[in-house]
């Protein structure tokens, strides 16, 4: 099991009982939603930026930096 770390996230009253009614229809505590939706937008964010390098290499492959788009995809994979 990886290993969990925790912190203090502070909220607007509207936002945080928006999220507890969530979690609530959806069977989860909150502690899940929150760490569902920050595990989905670090996706979306390894996606964007895999996108993007692979964007730069396409734009002309002779002249991309192939290195670089290697390091790029292995940060983007690795940065977990």
């Amino acid at each position: 099991m990886p290993e969990a770390h925790s912190f203090t996230v502070r909220l607007p009253d509207t936002v945080y009982r928006v999220a507890r009614r969530l979690a609530q229809r959806e069977g989860v505590s909150l502690n899940r939603l929150v760490a569902d939706a920050l595990t989905e937008r670090a996706r979306r964010a390894t996606t964007r930026r895999l996108r993007d390098a692979y964007d730069a290499l396409g734009r002309d492959a002779a002249e991309s930096d192939v290195e670089g788009f290697a390091a790029l995809q292995a940060e983007a994979l690795l940065d977990d």
